[in-house]
């Protein structure tokens, strides 16, 4: 069972559909577990360890499930980036200084001139950082867990497929599913 802990239902139901189709696409069972736990009681677990337990086991009782991965999100790292005008690409090694801006006064001018003027601008960036888990129903231990991040994504859709394509492979080649 896939379990996304996300504020939003829509995000939650995004990110467990993915992850369940595509690891459906490498012949391994899946199943979101919106399909079995509703927002609503979630949302009213809060901390409380006890009761996320009893509603996982009420909702894999009398099932095959055998595992459970959960997925949340650890922090959002922001950071303001310089990013240079595209004018200034800076140069290095002896041959460069005999042949190129730096060669003479004026063209070294011209060259400093050009991307002063036209100077470069600020992105802010965002980074965030999830924690995945992936616990045995039987034993109730941890059998993996992995902390990935994306960097400044396009969009939350592009966040998912990416994070998920990373982890399924990761639990692949670790031979932990098959």
């Amino acid at each position: 069972m896939i379990v996304g802990v996300a504020e939003s239902e829509q995000l939650r139901r995004a990110y467990e559909s993915y992850f369940a189709d595509h690891i459906r696409d490498r012949g391994i069972d899946s199943l979101a577990s919106y399909k079995l736990i509703d927002h609503k009681s979630e949302l009213q677990i809060g901390h409380d360890k006890n009761s996320f337990r009893t509603i996982v086991e009420s909702a894999i009782k009398g099932s095959d499930i055998d595992a459970v991965l959960i997925t949340h999100l650890v922090s959002i790292e922001e950071e303001d980036v310089y990013r240079p005008s595209l004018d200034y690409q800076p140069a290095y090694g002896a041959a460069y200084y005999t042949t190129g801006y730096y060669e003479d006064l004026h063209g070294y001018h011209g060259y400093v001139t050009t991307y002063v003027q036209q100077p470069g601008y600020f992105t802010h960036e965002n980074t965030y950082v999830l924690e995945t888990n992936l616990y045995d129903v039987k034993t109730e231990e941890l059998v993996w867990t992995t902390r990935s991040q994306t960097f400044s994504p396009e969009s939350m859709d592009d966040a998912i497929k990416e994070l998920t394509g990373l982890i399924i492979d990761d639990l692949v080649s670790r031979e932990i599913i098959q």
